[in-house]
């Protein structure tokens, strides 16, 4: 798991590859605030889709993780928070990373977990180990977010 800020200098080291590098790009081109909900190509498989949502108590969230793509999370307006902890030993309750979907899904856990809190302009890039419940209310009220979520397929990162 990286967490950062898109100003921080963790953002020029994650740039020095070339593919991450791409998706920074677009988020630096593209016109966030007028963007529509929806999935947008960025390129080599790379995409990335726009959310617009309330965020939700912990008691509705649930964990999930994927093992195909880094999960790529850019907060573009609101505040939420991100639990993330290891899916080993979490209990499935569908698992559909070999499919298109590339996502697990597991019950309810209220066990020890990594609390990022993220605000406009912070990011936070996903692996393959990290399961993470995200869209959370930050402040025990749910406020309305955008989210650029970005997937980058971990197959381009191991060349």
């Amino acid at each position: 798991m990286i967490f950062a800020n898109i100003d921080d200098k963790t953002t020029s080291f994650i740039c020095q590859n070339k593919y991450l590098a791409k998706a920074f790009k677009w988020l630096k081109d593209t016109d966030l605030t007028a963007i529509k909900p929806g999935k947008y190509d960025i390129s080599d498989g790379i995409f990335v889709k726009i959310q617009e949502y309330n965020t939700k108590d912990e008691s509705n969230g649930r964990f999930e993780n994927h093992e195909a793509h880094l999960d790529f999370h850019y907060l573009i307006s609101g505040k939420e928070m991100t639990r993330v902890t290891r899916p080993y030993g979490l209990e499935e309750t569908d698992n559909a990373l070999n499919t298109p979907d590339d996502v697990a899904h597991y019950k309810r856990f209220d066990g020890s977990a990594t609390q990022i809190d993220l605000h406009p302009g912070d990011y936070i890039i996903l692996f393959p180990e990290d399961a993470h419940e995200a869209c959370l209310d930050l402040d025990n009220y749910a406020v309305p977010c955008k989210k650029a979520v970005i997937k980058v397929p971990v197959s381009l990162l191991l060349n």
